[in-house]
C-alpha cells in the first residue's frame, strides 16, 4: 500500500514538473514575441493580447509551483515521521542488543557452554541446548545487521529530507519571483489598456478590416477544400467501381470468394487509408506547426478579448511566433494547394489521406503542389506585419468537417 502511494506521488510530481516546464517554455516564447513587438515603439492590440496570455500563463505557473510546494510539504512531514519511527526502532534494537550483551558476558566462557550442554540428561536435550546457543549467536549477528540496516535507512531518509527542503526553498523563491513578475505584468496590462482605450475607434475599424480579410481568406480555404474533397471522392468512387467489377468477376469464376471488399471514401489507395488511420491515431500527439509559438485566438466563435461588440469566428487557431519562424507540416502528407490570400500572403493546404491541414499567412513557401512532405518538415516562413507581429492560422479538416486543432496537437 505504501509503495502504491509513493508511486502515485512520484507520478503526480512528474506530471506537475512536465506541466511547469511546458508553461515556462510558453512564457519564454511570449517574452521573445513581446520583445519584438515592443521594438515598434507603439502599442497594438496584438501586444495587449499576448501580454494577457503571458499573465494567464504566469498565474498557471504560480498555481503549479504552489501545488508542488504542497506536495513537497506533505512529503517532508511523512519523511520526518519516518525518521522518528526509524530512530525509535534503532533505540529498541540497541536496548535489546545491550541486554543480549549482558547475558553473553555472564555466560561468556566456552567452558560454561560446554558444561551446560554435557550436563544434559540425554542426547536430545544436549542437542537442543547446542541448537539454542547456535541460534542465540545467529540472533546476535542478525541484531547487529538490523541496527546497521536501520542506521543506513535513517541516513538515506535524512538525505531525502535535506533534498526536499532544498527543493522547497527553491520553489518558494520561484513563487516569490513569479508573483513579482505577475504584479509588474498586471501594471503593464493596465497601462496598455488605458493607451488603447484612447484610440478604440481606430482599433475597432482595424479589427473589422482584418475580419473582412479573414472571411475572404476563409472563403478561399473553404472553396479549395471543397474542390479537393470532390476530386478525391470522385477518384475513390472510380476506385470502388473498379474494385466491385473485379470482385464480381472473381465471384463468377469461383464457387466461393473469401475476398473482403474495401470501400474508399476520400482515400483512393490502401496507402492513403493507412495514412488517414495513422493521422487519426495520433490525435492529441501531433507536433506543433512551429517550434516556438503561442495560441492567441482559439477555435470557434467567441467575443473579441479587447473590443466589445465584435465576435471572432475562427475555423482554426491563431499562433503568434518570433520573427522569421519556419512553419512545419504536422504529419506526413502531400501538398494539395498553394494560393495567394487577400492580403497578398501565401497559404498551403496539405492532404493526409482524408484529413487536411491548412497553414496561412506565409511570406514564403519551400514546397510545391504535389510535393510529399514528412512530419516536422519546414514548408514556409511566417509573415511579419508592420507592427512586427508574426502570426498565422492553423486549421485541421476531416473531409469537409472542420476540427479543433488544439485537440490534435500536443
Amino acid at each position: 500500500m505504501l509503495f502504491i502511494c509513493l508511486f502515485s506521488n512520484a507520478q503526480d510530481r512528474k506530471k506537475l514538473e512536465d506541466e511547469k516546464a511546458k508553461i515556462e517554455r510558453e512564457i519564454n516564447a511570449i517574452n521573445a514575441i513581446l520583445k519584438e513587438t515592443k521594438n515598434t515603439k507603439r502599442m497594438s492590440a496584438s501586444e495587449l493580447s499576448i501580454l494577457k496570455r503571458k499573465i494567464a500563463s504566469r498565474q498557471k505557473l504560480i498555481d503549479n509551483i504552489s501545488r508542488q510546494m504542497n506536495m513537497i510539504n506533505g512529503e517532508i512531514i511523512n519523511t520526518q515521521k519516518s525518521i522518528v519511527e526509524i530512530n525509535n526502532e534503532i533505540e529498541v534494537l540497541k536496548k535489546d542488543y545491550a541486554k543480549m550483551l549482558k547475558y553473553a558476558q555472564r555466560n561468556r566462557t566456552s567452558t560454561d557452554k560446554l558444561l551446560f550442554i554435557f550436563s544434559s540428561k540425554n542426547y536430545r536435550q544436549a542437542y537442543q541446548r547446542y541448537v539454542f546457543f547456535r541460534q542465540y549467536g545467529d540472533m546476535q549477528k542478525n541484531m547487529i545487521l538490523n541496527i546497521k540496516s536501520k542506521s543506513d535507512e535513517l541516513e538515506k531518509k535524512t538525505d531525502e529530507l535535506s533534498l526536499k527542503k532544498k527543493n522547497q526553498e527553491s520553489l518558494l523563491q520561484q513563487e516569490e519571483q513569479n508573483k513579482k513578475s505577475l504584479t509588474k505584468e498586471e501594471q503593464d496590462k493596465k497601462k496598455n489598456i488605458n493607451l488603447l482605450s484612447k484610440k478604440e475607434k481606430q482599433l475597432t475599424q482595424q479589427i473589422k478590416q482584418k475580419q473582412t480579410q479573414r472571411k475572404k481568406l476563409q472563403n478561399q480555404i473553404n472553396a479549395a477544400i471543397s474542390a479537393e474533397v470532390r476530386k478525391q471522392t470522385a477518384i475513390a468512387a472510380k476506385k470502388n467501381k473498379e474494385t466491385t467489377k473485379k470482385e464480381s468477376k472473381e465471384v463468377g469464376n469461383s464457387k466461393e470468394s473469401g475476398t473482403k471488399s474495401t470501400k474508399y471514401v476520400m482515400s483512393a489507395t490502401p496507402e492513403e487509408i493507412k495514412l488517414s488511420n495513422s493521422f487519426s491515431a495520433n490525435k492529441g500527439r501531433l507536433p506543433w506547426p512551429v517550434e516556438q509559438g503561442v495560441v492567441t485566438s482559439s477555435f470557434g466563435t467567441h467575443p473579441h478579448p479587447d473590443i466589445k461588440g465584435i465576435m471572432i469566428e475562427n475555423n482554426g487557431i491563431d499562433i503568434q511566433t518570433p520573427r522569421g519562424s519556419s512553419v512545419r507540416s504536422v504529419f506526413d502528407g502531400v501538398v494539395s494547394k498553394i494560393f495567394i490570400g487577400p492580403t497578398g500572403q501565401q497559404n498551403i493546404i496539405i492532404r493526409h489521406g482524408e484529413y487536411l491541414t491548412v497553414y496561412t499567412n506565409l511570406s514564403s513557401v519551400s514546397v510545391s503542389v504535389g510535393s510529399k512532405v514528412s512530419t516536422k518538415q519546414a514548408i514556409g516562413t511566417v509573415y511579419t506585419n508592420s507592427e512586427n507581429v508574426s502570426e498565422f492560422n492553423f486549421q485541421v479538416w476531416k473531409g469537409s468537417s472542420k476540427q479543433n486543432p488544439s485537440a490534435w496537437i500536443r
